[in-house]
C-alpha cells in the first residue's frame, strides 16, 4: 500500500513537501495493519491489477458502518489515471458499502489542483461536495468533504 500511495502522491508532494514525512507514517502503519489484521483493516479494501500487477486500491472504515460508510485510503498510479480505474474502484466500495446496510458514504480529498481528476470522480460517482475545510498542518492546502445517500 505503501509503495502504490507513494507514487500516486510524488507530483503532490513537489508543491506540499512537509506532507511527505506525515502521511509516510500514516501510510506505513497503515500498511502494517492491513497484514497485521488481516481479518478486520486488511478485509476493508482491495488491491486493483491489469496484467498480473497493482495499479491501485481501495478502502473503506466499517466503524460507522450502518450510520455511515468512510471512504479511506484509495489510489490509482499515474501512467492509469483516465482510464475509469479509479471510478471503477469507487463503485465497488459503493457497491459493498450497500451491500452492508451503509446509508450515507463520505470522502475527503483535497482541494489543490493534484486532487481535480480526484474530484471530478467522487462527483461522476453521485457524491456533493458538502464542506471545504482550511489548511491543517502538515499540508498547505485545504480539503473538501463529499457525502453520498445510497438509501432514499
Amino acid at each position: 500500500m505503501v509503495s502504490l500511495l507513494s507514487q500516486s502522491y510524488a507530483d503532490y508532494f513537489q508543491y506540499d513537501p512537509e506532507c511527505k514525512k506525515v502521511w509516510q507514517k500514516d501510510w506505513e502503519g497503515y500498511d502494517k495493519d492491513v497484514f497485521q489484521y488481516p481479518d478486520t483493516v486488511g478485509a476493508c479494501g482491495f488491491v486493483t491489477c491489469l496484467e498480473g500487477g497493482a495499479i491501485g486500491f481501495a478502502s473503506w472504515d466499517p466503524r460507522q458502518l450502518l450510520r455511515i460508510g468512510i471512504i479511506g485510503h484509495n489510489c490509482i498510479l499515474p501512467a492509469f489515471i483516465g482510464n475509469s480505474y479509479g471510478k471503477k474502484q469507487i463503485v465497488k466500495v459503493l457497491d459493498i458499502l450497500k451491500e452492508k446496510g451503509c446509508r450515507r458514504v463520505c470522502v475527503t480529498t483535497g482541494e489543490h489542483f493534484f486532487f481535480r481528476p480526484a474530484q471530478r470522480m467522487y462527483m461522476s460517482c453521485g457524491f456533493r461536495e458538502v464542506k471545504h475545510s482550511s489548511a491543517k498542518q502538515p499540508s498547505n492546502f485545504g480539503t473538501i468533504d463529499y457525502e453520498l445517500p445510497l438509501v432514499k
